[in-house]
């Protein structure tokens, strides 16, 4: 009978424990691309629904335009620009628009990245927060559909003219992940056709 006992070499532990690194290193690059993908997921869904929501929001808002049970206002559309929107309805039909919800605007602040929407004479506030560069854009179509001057506000002649409003919200979230430099971007856009041309039309 021999005298030698069975048992793993140096050799051979070295060898299982370089194995059990490296397995183990690899599955800790796998399971931390795998809650990166779904970190980003969730960012994503997150700026699509806080987009979806402005944009209803802003949509709501301007259909009721130059809204008055006494019949249309003239002037329901104050301010009309690229990253400006001021609207003013007579919801409880007394006349006026006095009334703190019955006057909304909405301004893009480059500086904040942000949307922010005023009601009334209260001061305004961030609607939407994280945008790109070019966050915000309205556009302006008349009754023929034909697109109304871009660019400057337009005047109030231009803003008689009215009858869709169009916006585009886009979202661009910076990543904390310095692995990664490009936000994730997310876009939402919604048309409204102002509740005054049903009345006009009448």
């Amino acid at each position: 009978m021999s005298g030698r006992t069975a048992g793993f070499t140096l050799v051979e532990l070295l060898v299982g424990i370089v194995f059990l690194a490296v397995f183990g290193l690899a599955v800790h690059q796998f399971c931390t691309a795998l809650l990166r993908g779904v970190r980003v997921l969730e960012l994503a869904s997150e700026a699509q629904e806080a987009a979806r929501l402005g944009v209803q929001l802003i949509v709501a808002d301007a259909r009721e335009a130059g809204f008055s049970p006494a019949g249309p206002l003239s002037d329901g559309i104050r301010r009309a620009g690229s990253d400006v929107l001021a609207i003013a309805r007579d919801l409880d039909g007394d006349g006026d628009v006095d009334d703190q919800s019955e006057r909304v605007a909405y301004e893009y602040a480059s500086d904040r990245h942000a949307l922010l929407r005023a009601q009334g004479d209260a001061p305004a506030q961030p609607l939407l927060a994280d945008l790109d560069d070019d966050g915000v854009a309205f556009a302006y179509l008349d009754a023929d559909g034909a697109l109304l001057p871009a660019g400057s506000e337009l005047d109030g002649e231009q803003r008689a003219r009215i009858r869709r409003v169009t916006v585009r919200v886009r979202v661009a979230i910076r990543r904390t992940d310095p692995a990664f430099n490009q936000p994730i971007r997310v876009e939402q856009a919604g048309t409204a056709t102002l509740r005054n041309v049903a009345e006009r039309m009448k």
